[in-house]
């Protein structure tokens, strides 16, 4: 063990346990108002902050990050209230999101994660029901934006031989997870998931249009992955609202504007991508089957096949 290990193991143990003991006096024993014990784990949070980023000790912010986490689990009284779950995990990654203004730490940056939507997704599995729906949706929101932001500043925040380095695993992960989980919410919704593919299509484009203002030079890989996952929510959009003859019909224009952009771009991945979506649009129309229609040029399929062609 290094000079020093042993105080900041010390340290990671004290604040978790102030964190168990805290939690416990609010929910298990009633020995002090739920608002009095959000805002005093609320400084403890920033307090164990603080200490980890004084002494640039992420060993520190683990135990302690570790500690928050599984508190409210050894504690827990099988009353499922989701709400103080939920606010106290989002007390912590407000922690997190703390040091990473300051500090690069990609493990407690996938820590906070995976903890986060791990326990979330089994409370979800076990637990929720679509009268929760009001109380559990802000949540979700929230903790994908603290992520995303997350994600953004590990990039921004690298040092100068570093810079334009990318977190893949949490850019990528993140809105497969979030949206994952968006679709158990609203699986019992008509468009629901159709609006929020789209959400999330314009949220990554235009964090994409303001970092290629800003980062053009240097956070290229970035902005690229946003980009990505604009357009691949944006084509998530359309069968999920529309039917097989219109989702072919737009698939085949994005796929041409993807072809196009890639010849003038002289990149090889954007025109790729445009192909296999073409592809994916002609398997569209031909799995729907292609009705020639009673008058032929005006109804039936000859638009689409026209758009494709």
């Amino acid at each position: 063990l290094k000079e020093g290990g042993f105080g900041l193991v010390l340290q990671g143990g004290g604040i978790a346990a102030l964190y168990l003991t805290v939690f416990a006096a609010a929910k298990m024993y009633s020995l002090m108002p739920a608002g009095a014990a959000f805002a005093l784990m609320f400084i403890i949070v920033m307090l164990g902050a603080a200490l980890a980023v004084l002494q640039n000790a992420q060993v520190l912010a683990l135990m302690a990050t570790a500690g928050g986490f599984l508190a409210p689990i050894l504690t827990s009284d099988g009353s499922g209230n989701h709400v103080g779950l939920f606010s106290f995990y989002l007390l912590l990654n407000i922690g997190i999101l703390t040091i990473a203004w300051f500090k690069t730490w990609r493990l407690l940056n996938w820590i906070g994660f995976v903890f986060t939507f791990v326990i979330t997704s089994a409370w979800g599995v076990l637990d929720y029901e679509p009268h929760l729906y009001a109380s559990t949706q802000p949540f979700l929101i929230a903790f994908f934006a603290l992520y995303l932001t997350v994600s953004i500043l590990f990039s921004l925040k690298q040092p100068p031989n570093l810079k334009g380095l990318v977190d893949g695993s949490l850019t990528f992960g993140l809105p497969i997870v979030a949206f994952g989980l968006q679709t158990a919410l609203l699986k019992h919704t008509e468009y629901g998931l159709a609006i929020s593919a789209l959400i999330l299509s314009a949220i990554y484009i235009l964090l994409a249009r303001v970092l290629w203002a800003n980062y053009q030079t240097t956070h290229r890989v970035l902005i690229e992955s946003f980009i990505a996952l604009g357009v691949t929510f944006a084509t998530l959009t359309i069968p999920l609202a529309l039917d097989a003859q219109w989702t072919s019909a737009t698939w085949a224009l994005e796929a041409t504007g993807l072809i196009w952009v890639g010849l003038r771009q002289q990149r090889f991945l954007p025109r790729f991508a445009g192909y296999l979506l073409h592809i994916a649009a002609a398997c569209s129309l031909i799995i729907h089957g292609i009705d020639a229609g009673a008058i032929p040029l005006i109804a039936g399929d000859f638009i689409s096949l026209l758009i494709l062609a």
